[in-house]
């Protein structure tokens, strides 16, 4: 996995380039995972009360507490109106938050990050034949032919993150890996292979979206060295 330092110089960018125009006050935090404290509530440090996020935002916050709601999905005590995604992999732990302008689309946002190795290899190539359609298979190995384990990661990480940004406005959460696989690999698929116009929805996912009123799915990333970043948004 790469340093800690690049994975939140790279963090920063991805939320900058994607929520500048559209949020009061944003960011994306990173930390060692052994840091955050217990699954059910962490702490995550978003400058104190005179920084510039506190500023805009108009509260004190020097820290979110993040905790869990009766679905499983995570939530921001004390601050509702913050929108939150939360991802780890390997020793790193990244929390995306954002305060949508009053006229924003904004409903929800996701975040994910994932390891290419894990895509890499014989062990990736079943996980692959797995997970993705025989479409999304061809698209990821044409586009990304020197390094298809790196369009793979992207993939997952796409649909991983979409289903984060349907956390809040669904309010529906899925309490184990198997179910989380059946709803989030299996009802998304990318839109194309530049992983930049979204997805396309199915069955639960597409009714879901529909009945909440979100018309579709913004998708920002980066490719590190042995990773990728993908930033969902759930656009109403």
């Amino acid at each position: 996995m790469d340093e800690l330092s690049s994975i939140k110089r790279q963090a920063c960018l991805l939320a900058r380039d994607a929520l500048s125009n559209t949020c009061r006050a944003f960011g994306i935090e990173a930390a060692p995972i052994d840091s955050w404290g217990s699954r059910d509530e962490r702490r995550v440090p978003i400058g104190d009360a005179d920084s510039p996020e506190s500023r805009r935002v108009g509260k004190p916050w020097g820290t979110l507490t993040i905790d869990h709601d009766e679905q499983e999905a995570p939530i921001a005590i004390n601050a509702e109106d913050v929108l939150i995604s939360l991802t780890d992999e390997g020793e790193v732990a990244l929390c995306a938050w954002a305060l949508p302008t009053a006229t924003s689309r904004i409903a929800g946002i996701g975040l994910d990050l994932a390891s290419v190795e894990d895509f890499a290899g014989e062990r990736g190539a079943t996980f692959n034949r797995l997970l993705f359609s025989p479409h999304e298979q061809k698209f990821v190995s044409e586009r990304y032919a020197s390094r298809p384990e790196v369009g793979f990661a992207l993939t997952f990480a796409a649909k991983e993150a979409s289903f984060k940004a349907l956390a809040a406005p669904l309010r529906t959460w899925y309490g184990t890996h198997e179910e989380e696989l059946t709803f989030e690999v299996r009802e998304f698929e990318l839109a194309d292979a530049t992983h930049e116009r979204g997805t396309l929805r199915h069955a639960c996912a597409q009714r879901a979206m529909d009945a909440m009123g979100i018309t579709s799915i913004e998708l920002h990333h980066r490719v590190l060295n042995d990773a990728v970043l993908v930033l969902a948004i759930a656009l109403a």
